[in-house]
């Protein structure tokens, strides 16, 4: 079994029984005795107790990757089980339930209706808060059968948890047996190329924990409730050690809730992944969009071909991605400008400089036919200072690398013979020398003593400084140069410096009102396109890069600098994502960078989100998928995509039944997973029908491995398999809905 998950093709998916740990919770002993075959010589033996510690009365919400049907969420779930992904490969392991086999999880997950749990509905999950000692504490009015455990510590006991109140008729009626547990928990592997790197423990393995009741339906108009609870056995072996759950003399149980979520079921499949990606591109009336009105832009039409006139011409802008925002000037007028952020819906011409802007009106640009100011770059420069200053750690480098960079020019014109570049400091001696020598000093006091304090004629300065004529004369040298940027290249303040300009190349900490100045461009339920504006990109890089210059050798030193700055952020940027994941950095693509934005429910609903991009028929790098918020996805490749597959997470994929009760059929050997056929285990149009694959309460609760006339036995039938072939990550094969995707494709759009 390999950890690297990169042994999986993007979009597979590996099953496995389980992931016990080598040690689980509990007190240990290593002794060691030594034998000694010299006379009169011993060794004493030796030995040391230690303790591992897993979680047992609560668990970080870290812990929980995705939980379906997403929290909150309002669909068609009748026939989905619903599950939790973990993030922990080892967590459903890592503690035994006493009484049961090594193999059986210690955690469940329960279903339950509205009115089945008891106590006060709190925060409408009906769990109560309280310490474990109160937990553990005997019932004064001896009702509620409560956890039965021991070796818990002082500590333990000042702990909080939570913990929820059913009835035990009905614990014995939905709870897994110790035969079923097993099948209900797996542990699996996905590569993670494809979605957001969520800093996670086992990077591409999970532990997934399914539920073994079917959620209770409601109507087209009146949703119903359900409550999802992940639960611990501990303590509950002795009611689960036979062919059906053992109910409780006492009228009452409490366990302890590790974590819980609710969801609204209903018949409406408005909310399921197929239709929220169907319809992120369609219109209101339910029509597929055109390619072209799916671009990053406001909603207006180009100008007819052959207009002119201002209002073409803004009508032209808007098309290009721009939108008219106020802005007060500096001599105080109050005006609008043209702006459009680093996404724009079309691929930019190159903006002439001659060098990096120094400045943020130098980034203006002026349209003298409308008279209208475009203060995109402008706006660009100002954010990468802006996030320059903000970092100090990043500001401090930077100003250092520029003295290492000085100190090296004037190393290298000294070499060169003779004409030394001088610092700024040794031309403000060289000037103030000047002035005593040429008696200005003499000339002043003369002036004051007589009270004649006029100023003397001012001589007209030079256009270029004496000093910055020959600092310029010497970098215009190849060989100095050259020279320059081999020395910087292995500087470490170089490497700090261009890693943290990659990320801001990459739009890391970039506002998002600045990628999408107006909501209307990315309305609700929505994806659009864009490409990646190269000329903004460099207007962000030049403000970072404007931290710290304090004199006009500084600006020349900077400016000798930057292309080598800028060579190695852009390769800093497209090893980021690789580095994060431990991966090789890809080539770079010669065409211009594409993405997209995504805002829906989808982001919400499915954390792990699958994005795929292809160009031409050949999958695309991503370089960046991040959620800008709870709802909003970025995703940016490296070139651009002509087809996009927007696919439900692999490590989150639905378990349960088709729309007529049915599952299909996998071989679980070679070629394993290929589809031979299906199995009707539920019978939707009528849940009261009496079938073995169901408890026979009405309760929706899968009857499992009861011993001959269960679920298990009809899949062994049917695949003609050994029941005894049929572990947990074969079930799960077979109960997984195929994760749903939907593909955008078309043309590139101009």
């Amino acid at each position: 079994m390999s950890d690297d998950n990169d042994d999986l093709p993007i979009g597979d998916i590996q099953f496995y029984d389980n992931f016990e740990p080598g040690l689980k919770d509990g007190t240990y002993q290593i002794a060691v005795k030594q034998d000694v075959s010299a006379p009169n010589a011993s060794v004493q033996p030796i030995s040391q107790t230690f303790i591992v510690q897993g979680p047992r009365f609560a668990i970080d919400a870290s812990e929980i990757h995705t939980v379906f049907p997403p929290n909150g969420v309002i669909g068609q779930f009748e026939e989905c089980l619903p599950h939790v992904a973990l993030n922990k490969r080892l967590l459903p392991w890592e503690r035994d339930i006493p009484g049961l086999s090594d193999a059986a999880p210690w955690l469940a997950l329960l279903v339950f209706q509205e009115g089945e749990l008891l106590g006060e509905p709190g925060g409408g999950n009906y769990a109560q808060t309280l310490t474990v000692a109160d937990l553990l504490a005997a019932d004064p009015k001896g009702q509620v059968l409560k956890p039965q455990l021991t070796a818990v510590s002082d500590d333990e006991k000042k702990m909080s948890c939570q913990a929820i109140t059913i009835r035990s008729d009905l614990f014995s009626r939905i709870v897994p047996t110790a035969a079923e547990l097993p099948y209900l928990t797996h542990a699996r592997q996905v590569n993670t190329g494809d979605k957001v790197l969520f800093g996670m423990k086992d990077d591409g393995w999970f532990s997934v924990v399914v539920s073994n009741r079917f959620p209770q339906p409601g109507t087209a108009v009146n949703g119903a409730k359900n409550i999802v609870h992940l639960v611990s056995l501990e303590g509950f072996g002795a009611y689960l050690n036979a062919a059906a759950p053992v109910q409780p003399t006492l009228p009452q149980v409490q366990l302890v809730s590790l974590a819980s979520w609710t969801f609204t079921c209903l018949a409406d499949p408005a909310q399921t992944f197929s239709a929220l990606a169907t319809n992120l591109a369609r219109d209101a009336a339910g029509n597929p969009r055109p390619t072209s009105s799916l671009m990053l832009r406001l909603a207006v039409d180009p100008p007819a071909a052959g207009s002119t006139g201002l209002a073409a011409a803004a009508q032209q802008r808007l098309a290009d991605g721009y939108v008219a925002l106020g802005y007060h000037a500096q001599t105080g007028e109050d005006a609008f400008a043209w702006y459009r952020g680093p996404l724009a819906p079309v691929i930019p011409n190159a903006v002439p400089k001659t060098g990096p802007f120094q400045t943020a009106d130098a980034a203006m640009v002026y349209d003298p036919i409308t008279g209208v100011f475009d203060h995109s770059l402008a706006a660009a420069w100002q954010i990468g200072r802006s996030l320059a200053l903000a970092d100090q750690s990043f500001a401090i480098t930077l100003m250092r690398l520029r003295q290492t960079a000085s100190r090296l020019l004037d190393q290298l014109a000294q070499q060169g013979g003779g004409s030394a570049v001088t610092s700024a400091q040794g031309a403000v001696h060289t000037r103030l020398a000047a002035l005593f020598q040429s008696g200005v000093v003499q000339t002043i006091q003369q002036a004051a003593t007589a009270g004649n304090l006029s100023p003397p004629a001012r001589t007209p300065a030079a256009s270029t400084p004496a000093h910055l004529q020959t600092l310029r004369s010497v970098l215009a040298q190849a060989d100095t140069r050259a020279a320059l940027e081999q020395h910087l290249a292995a500087d470490t303040d170089t490497d700090a410096v261009t890693q943290w300009l990659g990320t801001v190349q990459l739009l890391y900490g970039v506002p998002f009102v600045h990628l999408a100045p107006d909501a209307r461009m990315l309305p609700p339920e929505s994806i659009r396109f864009f490409y990646l504006d190269p000329n903004w990109i460099g207007a962000l890089t030049d403000g970072a890069l404007s931290v710290g210059i304090g004199s006009s050798r500084d600006a020349e030193i900077q400016q000798a600098i930057t292309d080598l700055l800028q060579q190695r952020a852009a390769a800093a940027a497209q090893a980021y994502r690789a580095a994060l994941r431990g991966e090789q950095t890809p080539a770079p693509s010669a065409g211009p960078l594409a993405g997209i934005l995504i805002r829906s429910a989808l982001v919400s609903g499915w954390p792990g989100l699958a994005v795929r991009a292809s160009g031409g028929g050949t999958p695309l790098t991503p370089k960046r998928i991040d959620h800008l918020g709870p709802n909003v996805l970025l995703c940016l490749f490296d070139g651009v995509p002509d087809t996009v597959v927007v696919a439900e997470p692999q490590e989150g994929i639905e378990f349960g039944v088709d729309d007529v009760g049915q599952i299909t059929l996998r071989k679980i050997t070679d070629p394993v997973g290929a589809p031979i056929g299906t199995l009707t285990i539920y019978n939707l149009q009528n849940p009261a029908a009496a079938m073995p694959t169901l408890r026979g309460d009405g309760l929706r609760v899968l009857n499992l491995n009861a011993g001959g006339n269960d679920l298990l036995s009809a899949l062994a039938k049917a695949l003609s398999v050994d029941r005894s072939a049929l572990g947990p990550a074969s079930f799960a094969l077979q109960m997984v809905k195929a994760p749903e995707q939907v593909t955008f494709s078309g043309s590139t759009p101009p």
